[in-house]
């Protein structure tokens, strides 16, 4: 590895303390930078994000793809981790430290909100950071795109059932009332 892949948390860490003093002392800028949306996704996020992924899709030899069920170990463990273990995992640590641990620190009306935002942040799996990371290690290109192709095609489906089982929310809980918060049952009921 290069010397700026092998530092590249540091210059993550670097780009994070970066962006919020910018944003201290040019908040307008940076207003202008997150109001820039269509459809209410962010352009410049959305552009970064694609230049991440792009390096990745350029390598694929899409002929090639079929030789993909020779890794179906690989992508099966992928599967039962991201789908499995990590949302409801990630639900039991947000009951653990935000519900017990930390809930003295924090407003009691937001606590089922810090939640429910780490739980949606666990049952979405980071595709794009899959194609950095893979590129970075030398990856097998086509076993990348087929496990972030089959983990985006199972969200699409499995994502809000999953967020509303490990939220607690669900449908009948919000049907003709408006005492849940917004974030706590965004993917799943869509009472506000």
């Amino acid at each position: 590895m290069s010397t700026f892949e092998r530092y590249l948390t540091l210059w993550v860490a670097l780009c994070i303390v970066a962006g919020i003093a910018l944003g201290h002392v040019m908040p307008g800028v940076f207003q202008a930078i997150g109001s820039a949306e269509f459809a209410k996704v962010n352009l410049p996020v959305a552009a970064l994000i694609w230049l991440m992924i792009v390096p990745m899709l350029v390598k694929i030899d899409f002929a090639a793809l079929a030789r993909v069920r020779e890794h179906w170990r690989g992508i099966g463990v992928t599967l039962f981790i991201n789908w499995a273990v990590k949302p409801f995992s990630m639900a039991a640590l947000g009951w653990l430290f935000i519900g017990t641990l930390f809930r003295p620190y924090l407003p009691p009306e937001q606590i089922n909100s810090y939640i429910a935002g780490l739980i949606i942040l666990a049952a979405a799996p980071c595709t794009a950071m899959v194609f950095v990371w893979s590129n970075l290690t030398k990856g097998e290109p086509h076993f990348t795109l087929s496990q972030v192709a089959l983990n985006d095609s199972i969200m699409v489906f499995a994502f809000a059932p999953i967020v509303g089982l490990c939220s607690g929310c669900r449908r009948s809980r919000c049907r003709g009332q408006r005492s849940c918060s917004r974030s706590y049952c965004i993917s799943w009921c869509r009472c506000w």
